[in-house]
């Protein structure tokens, strides 16, 4: 299975995400990985693409929403798994209740029609948060498995 993680980046919160997503990925037999921001995809050919933002300002970056807007016919028959990154969840639930409705929600809706998944992780200002490694090795596994 080939499997495209398309993010964008700030302060390289989503970055290290991403690299940790790859880093599941790649344990897994049969798994080839590529990860790219999107200024940088070149080739649509992946059977599962993983498409993450940070949140910045109460929203996705620009650069993530307008390249699945952009691409979204070349979406309709993949499948998708979206992310963003961002501070709710120390907020407590209700917090995530709010980012998973203003922040991924609309992201989702976006690729509907191939959307295996989306997830909210918890990002960081200064020093990863190695608890989000476990978390996103998990949810990774998960999405693949459920790819195959």
């Amino acid at each position: 299975m080939d499997v495209c993680i398309i993010y964008d980046t700030k302060r390289g919160a989503t970055k290290q995400i991403a690299n940790w997503m790859a880093e599941g990925l790649k344990a897994i037999s049969g798994v080839k990985v590529d990860v790219t921001r999107p200024s940088e995809m070149k080739s649509f050919d992946y059977d599962l693409f993983i498409i993450g933002s940070p949140i910045y300002w109460e929203r996705p970056m620009k650069s993530v929403v307008d390249f699945i807007t952009a691409h979204s016919d070349d979406f309709k028959d993949k499948k998708v798994a979206i992310f963003v990154v961002c501070l709710a969840e120390i907020f407590g639930r209700h917090a995530k209740k709010y980012a998973e409705h203003h922040y991924l929600k609309p992201l989702e809706n976006k690729v509907s029609g191939s959307l295996i998944k989306g997830e909210i992780f918890k990002g960081w200002l200064k020093n990863p948060d190695d608890k989000q490694r476990e978390r996103c090795i998990n949810w990774v596994k998960e999405i693949a498995e459920v790819a195959r």
